[in-house]
């Protein structure tokens, strides 16, 4: 079960320990509570799951090498996959301060035995004086799924829940048939393209430019070096903004009227603070995760896989001077809205052209991932911040016994990619959820905090169709 590419360098950072796992939290209600247990019917339902989707029933063999493979586990004890949390708190606060905890905990975590053991688990927490619900942590290590598939994940999930039929296991373990398989690696199913002319200028840009004679006369800020003391205390923060369902709507309202997307308002909104809580930064570059499923055929709601390439997007100096030089609400709004639309257009040109000309095409041609990844070490990073978005969930039927109220999508601290990344995800007719995540050191704590209250108050000025006044959020 040998897998290339994209899967390798997730496994080349897990065994460095510079990357360790991405999370999908889902909130689970239950219509009529149950006397049954708990533990038994996730249990039942995770079995199903487990052998719905192939990923989750492999272990990884040679890591710290350059040929790294899946390969298929013989059985799962499933009851080791689930980790059950009862907490109890006075007030709802206290109880989502000790989640985020939990969740910040795992992203530390590196996945031990992989030979052996799945890279991937069900952290259970429950409210011991309500235990009507419960928030269902699904980590994983990021060779196993992509983002997208953490929601596919909870998808099935809850369908397995809803599903009375039983499954076979024998003292709680399940045995993984032989007839298991993956499907093929993301180079065997789109054939990407990489001309010459980007070929030689991505290995300039990467390799060969020597920055002292051709500097660049804007260096984009992207805070501190790639740290190996950070990595040595890693330690995976996370914090977290929660949109309500009416302004969410409304949001998603303007972004239409404005001709761009949600992404698009985020980057906006993120380099507005940016430019405002950083003011000697003369420009920032930013990476933005996209799904190539649509190229690949694969389906964003029913598989499991790793299925995604990268955005790479800069706004240069005159984007931010013209940040700073806005000095009342409606230029500030004006400048916003206009990253958010120049984002789109970047995007959709970046997507037209697949699948030439894109930095995965440029994985096959990197002869040591590890060594790529270790050269970093000691160097100013390459982009500032993330936004990824792995979309909405929907609860298909809304009569049954159980539901989901709300998505969290948050990663592990990235010690050579981005210094902060922001990650979105939504229920439909339920909130949107917006987690910073980043690796303590590698970026001020109180900076991604000032970041997430503008982000947080301009989407409610949005929302109230105001204009966008950044930084009266403190």
């Amino acid at each position: 079960m040998l897998r290339e590419t994209r899967e390798r360098f997730s496994t080349a950072r897990h065994s460095l320990g510079y990357y360790r796992c991405v999370a999908i939290t889902a909130r689970y209600y239950q219509r009529d509570p149950s006397p049954d247990d708990l533990i038994a019917a996730i249990e039942t339902a995770l079995a199903k799951v487990i052998l719905r989707h192939p990923p989750l029933c492999c272990g990884i063999i040679n890591e710290d090498k350059n040929d790294p493979a899946f390969v298929r586990l013989e059985f799962i004890d499933v009851l080791k996959c689930i980790d059950y949390r009862v907490l109890q708190f006075s007030t709802p606060e206290k109880y989502e301060k000790s989640l985020i905890e939990i969740i910040e905990h795992q992203h530390g975590q590196l996945w031990p035995d992989l030979h052996c053991r799945p890279g991937w688990k069900l952290i259970v927490v429950q409210d011991k004086k309500t235990r009507q619900g419960f928030d269902a942590v699904f980590a994983f290590h990021h060779a196993v799924a992509d983002g997208l598939s953490g929601m596919v994940f909870h998808r099935s999930l809850i369908e397995a829940l809803n599903d009375s039929a039983a499954v076979n296991m024998d003292n709680h373990i399940l045995q993984i048939p032989d007839s298991i398989k993956l499907l093929p690696p993301i180079e065997e199913m789109i054939h990407f393209k990489i001309s010459w002319r980007y070929f030689l200028s991505t290995i300039w840009d990467q390799l060969l430019r020597p920055k002292w004679l051709f500097p660049d006369p804007s260096p984009p800020w992207a805070a501190g070096i790639c740290s190996p003391i950070n990595v040595q205390n890693y330690r995976s923060r996370v914090k977290l903004v929660s949109i309500p369902e009416n302004h969410v709507n409304t949001i998603l309202g303007a972004c239409r009227e404005q001709k761009t997307t949600l992404t698009g308002l985020l980057h906006g909104l993120v380099v507005t603070s940016l430019a405002s809580r950083v003011p000697d930064a003369a420009s920032f570059t930013a990476v933005t995760p996209f799904s190539t499923r649509s190229l690949s055929g694969i389906s964003s709601t029913e598989e499991m896989a790793v299925q995604f390439g990268g955005h790479i997007s800069k706004q240069t100096s005159d984007i931010i001077s013209a940040v700073r030089a806005s000095s009342d609400p409606a230029q500030i709004t004006e400048q916003v809205w206009k990253i958010a639309k120049n984002y789109k257009v970047e995007m959709a040109a970046e997507t037209a052209k697949l699948p030439n000309d894109n930095l995965v095409g440029m994985i096959p041609y990197v002869s040591s991932i590890h060594s790529m990844y270790l050269s970093k070490m000691g160097k100013p990073r390459d982009n500032a911040y993330e936004v990824s978005n792995v979309g909405s969930l929907k609860n298909e039927d809304e009569e049954a016994q159980w539901r989901i109220g709300r998505v969290v999508f948050t990663q592990s601290g990235n010690a050579t990619g981005a210094a902060s990344a922001f990650n979105v995800a939504s229920v439909v007719g339920g909130p949107l959820t917006i987690s910073a995540t980043w690796l303590e050191g590698d970026v001020e704590e109180k900076l991604v905090s000032d970041v997430m209250e503008d982000v947080q108050y301009a989407l409610r000025c949005i929302a109230d169709s105001k204009e966008v006044s950044l930084g009266q959020s403190n």
